[in-house]
């Protein structure tokens, strides 16, 4: 497989704006898409949306799937999440998803041929995985949000005992 900056440039960019275009018809707000560097170029897709209800991110896994049958893996998260730093993302899998609830997957789909793994690879028969690293609608969403250090602290004003 080719993959990297010449495979996104020549079909990538092409693709994540099918992407936004098919997951922003079944969820009101999409703020970005990228396929990953990891991911070839092609492979993989992080989604950020600004979530309405429980069931957005699974309508958006679905739809960047029929926008792009070569995709393996989606991972949707908050819109509070930088898509284009790979430990953000990985930061919302770590903190926002849940196996047995946000776990999409999809056995003996059509991917791409170029894929290494396919079950099938004259087919590109494969599994495809969708990650929902969302935070839930309705909970406490300072339980959601990264610690921050202050630029400063006085410490003089902190007592120890």
């Amino acid at each position: 497989m080719a993959g990297y900056s010449e495979h996104k440039l020549l079909m990538g960019i092409e693709k994540e704006a099918k992407i936004w275009q098919f997951v922003s018809n079944v969820v009101p707000e999409v703020r970005a898409v990228r396929l990953t560097d990891g991911g070839c170029g092609w492979l993989h897709a992080v989604i950020a949306i600004k979530k309405q209800s429980d069931g957005d991110p699974k309508n958006a896994i679905m739809a960047a799937f029929a926008a792009h049958p070569s995709l393996k893996h989606v991972v949707v998260v908050d819109d509070d999440v930088n898509i284009d730093e790979p430990s953000e993302v990985e930061w919302a899998i770590a903190t926002r998803f849940r196996a047995d609830e946000d776990l999409v997957i999809i056995k003996y789909a059509r991917g791409s041929t170029l894929d290494p793994v396919a079950i099938d690879p004259a087919q590109g028969i494969t599994t495809k995985v969708g990650i929902d690293a969302t935070r839930p609608i309705h909970s406490n969403v300072s339980r959601f949000r990264k610690g921050i250090i202050p630029a400063s602290v006085d410490l003089s004003k902190i007592k120890l005992k």
